[in-house]
């Protein structure tokens, strides 16, 4: 453990937004996110089916050291089937707005029909989550 890691933050930040897109792109000169393609419904022909996506949050009221952590859950198992981790950010100021984006690393998969969530977690601090349908088309 490193003394970053040792060093996490106790405030609990406030989520003002949480999304999921098809992809996003980060304007490298100003910081500001372009998300492509944002959606809470998965429709497919059959299942399994997979994709690619982002997933986007904002948050206010931080300060400190934080390590964020999206998991992706099937919420009739509340089995895991991914999770993404960041490396130690610093936040200087509760006053300060901070948005990320996170582009999962491989095709998610939908294994069948149903709800799907993303869990938001700060410093193993649960701040939230978004959930996704996931319909076979002809069934909506």
């Amino acid at each position: 453990m490193t003394s970053e890691e040792q060093n996490l933050s106790k405030v609990v930040p406030y989520l003002l937004a949480i999304l999921v897109c098809d992809s996003g792109i980060v304007d490298p000169n100003s910081g500001k996110k372009t998300l492509v393609g944002i959606f809470d419904q998965v429709i497919a022909d059959k299942f399994s089916t997979s994709r690619w996506l982002s997933v986007y949050f904002k948050l206010s009221d931080a300060e400190g050291n934080y390590q964020f952590k999206i998991q992706y859950v099937q919420v009739e198992t509340d089995n895991i089937l991914a999770e993404v981790e960041t490396s130690v950010l610093n936040i200087k100021s509760r006053l300060d707005i901070r948005d990320f984006l996170f582009t999962y690393p491989a095709l998610l998969l939908f294994p069948v029909a149903g709800p799907y969530e993303f869990r938001l977690y700060a410093n193993n601090m649960f701040l939230g989550h978004i959930t996704i349908n996931a319909i076979q088309r002809g069934r909506i």
